[in-house]
């Protein structure tokens, strides 16, 4: 059908040109409400990890933020006080509590984040379990 090169990269960028051309208009999605619970909770999680030596923990936690930073994004949210973890008790407290917000979260949503909020539940259900 096209005998060069050229001729089928015309007909690509034509196509793709045209299918650029919609009468409707892009629309940015709100932040989701869970999405930034989980954010701020892994952001604290983390911080706590980190502090009382858990660098393990801590890594899991980061690898949450840059997916549900990912997810979120244009949107930026913004950092806030984080709780006063002091010790491994306070911290599996932390983990569990995070762990049935990101498993209640699964439940509630869509269908969109479902594995994203499953995952974290799992992860931050596996550290109070272990901590424990």
């Amino acid at each position: 059908m096209f005998t060069t090169r050229r001729g089928l990269l015309m007909f690509g960028a034509a196509a793709l040109t045209a299918a650029g051309c919609t009468p409707t208009k892009a629309t940015l999605i709100a932040s989701d409400p869970d999405l930034i619970a989980a954010l701020r909770t892994a952001r604290d999680l983390a911080q706590a990890s980190e502090a009382l030596g858990y660098d393990d923990f801590a890594a899991d936690h980061h690898a949450h933020i840059e997916t549900l930073e990912r997810l979120l994004r244009p949107s930026g949210i913004s950092e806030q006080a984080a709780p006063d973890i002091a010790d491994a008790a306070a911290l599996v407290e932390a983990e569990a509590a995070g762990s049935r917000e990101a498993a209640d979260a699964c439940l509630a949503t869509d269908g969109d984040y479902t594995v994203v909020f499953g995952e974290i539940a799992a992860c931050r259900a596996a550290h109070a379990a272990v901590l424990a």
